[in-house]
């Protein structure tokens, strides 16, 4: 897991283009200790389930029903399904004790011979990319993959630039533009196909660079757009058309995040060092129940609606009544305290409260409700406490608006 999110992390902090980013992991092999990309070859354990990973990851494409038949109105079949699988038959995993006997190494190697037979036809399926040409060859000498890389992300390859395109559309705006933004068919057309695709072409213009991409969206009009219902945009009602913001909940590690910031504690989560952020944690085997609670996936299977963003009374009932709130908010080293021990006056106390979960300041008539209402609490402490519980407890804070 550490070398997989390590790699990880430094892929995308050198800035390695995805189509690069890509290849690295379908063509991986080594030591799963020593290799990271070679972890993902870890959650499957045969060329078709990693086939069915590999289309629905990169190109957003759900092929496992095509294992077992035809749909009569999907364009996937078994033949295209074997055909991808092929890719991947001549792959071996092994345990090694090279870190020890206990050390559960494992190691993605590339075997001489494999072969995937169709089901029903019982014919060796050789390989063949979706959509691929029939008429050539897709095979290599040493390692299929490495074609199958090479489709893959190739520059006119439009199922990976759009899969790509879609995926951080949707984690910045709220909504993709294919929804869901791992289910992308014939019959569940984009909203806006022409943006979808002129964003794709910019992307592979731009050498797939997705600091690029992710630029041209933050600029954009769309995104900059506010979340109010206005004459101009109330027909869009489900705002599939992105008439305005979406208004979103804070992601879990988000608001775990933004808890501690507002409180002034740090989480200690288990097996790493004190002020290891949420945003940080490398998965989901870190405890937490605050993140459970509000959504976070526990990455068991391969589809974005895994990780929930859903409000449920049970959210609302952990941060009114829960432990984790509170514990924070009476924290001796949290920002009450040290704003008592500061001798902070009330007025800028008030206002870093909401500096602090708001990010802005209060407004004049807020101001006054603020003061007079810590003012008749029994202290100042327990005042300035039920004022932060308050903010932390508000729409406000809890979602993006």
């Amino acid at each position: 897991m550490w070398a997989f999110h390590n790699w990880v992390r430094a892929q995308v902090r050198e800035g390695v283009p995805a189509d690069q980013f890509v290849r690295d992991i379908v063509t991986a092999e080594g030591s799963t200790f020593l290799d990271g990309p070679a972890n993902f070859f870890q959650i499957g354990r045969s060329a078709e389930d990693w086939a069915e990973t590999t289309a629905q990851l990169f190109l957003g494409v759900r092929i496992g029903c095509a294992k077992c038949h035809h749909h009569p109105f999907e364009k996937w079949g078994q033949d295209d399904y074997y055909g991808l699988a092929a890719f991947f038959a001549r792959i071996g995993t092994k345990n090694s004790q090279e870190f020890g006997i206990f050390g559960r190494e494992t190691v993605v190697y590339v075997r001489a011979t494999g072969e995937v037979r169709h089901p029903r036809k019982g014919l060796v399926m050789k390989p063949l990319p979706l959509d691929g040409d029939p008429t050539q060859s897709w095979d290599d000498e040493f390692d299929r993959r490495k074609r199958l890389a090479d489709w893959l992300t190739a520059p006119d390859n439009k199922m990976f630039s759009r899969n790509l395109v879609n995926r951080f559309w949707g984690y910045t705006m709220g909504r993709g533009l294919v929804e869901p933004l791992d289910d992308m068919r014939a019959t569940n057309p984009a909203s806006n196909p022409e943006l979808l695709d002129a964003l794709a072409d910019d992307f592979v213009r731009a050498g797939f660079d997705t600091k690029h991409l992710l630029r041209t969206i933050f600029n954009s009009r769309a995104y900059q757009l506010s979340s109010a219902i206005t004459e101009g945009n109330k027909a869009d009602a489900a705002n599939v058309h992105f008439t305005r913001r979406v208004v979103r909940r804070l992601g879990a590690e988000q608001l775990a995040d933004a808890l501690d910031f507002a409180t002034g504690t740090r989480e200690k989560y288990t097996g790493l060092p004190l002020g290891t952020r949420a945003i940080q944690l490398p998965d989901s085997e870190v405890q937490s129940y605050l993140m459970d609670t509000f959504g976070r996936p526990a990455r068991q299977v391969l589809c974005e609606c895994e990780r929930s963003a859903t409000p449920n009374i049970a959210q609302a009932m952990h941060l009114l009544n829960g432990t984790t709130l509170n514990r924070k908010i009476t924290d001796k080293a949290g920002r009450i305290e040290r704003l008592l021990a500061d001798k902070v006056p009330l007025a800028a106390a008030v206002e870093e409260l909401y500096l602090v979960t708001w990010s802005r300041p209060p407004s004049p008539d807020e101001a006054k409700k603020a003061q007079a209402w810590v003012r008749s609490a029994p202290s100042i402490r327990e005042g300035l406490q039920d004022l932060l519980w308050v903010l932390t407890n508000s729409r406000e804070f809890l979602f993006n608006r």
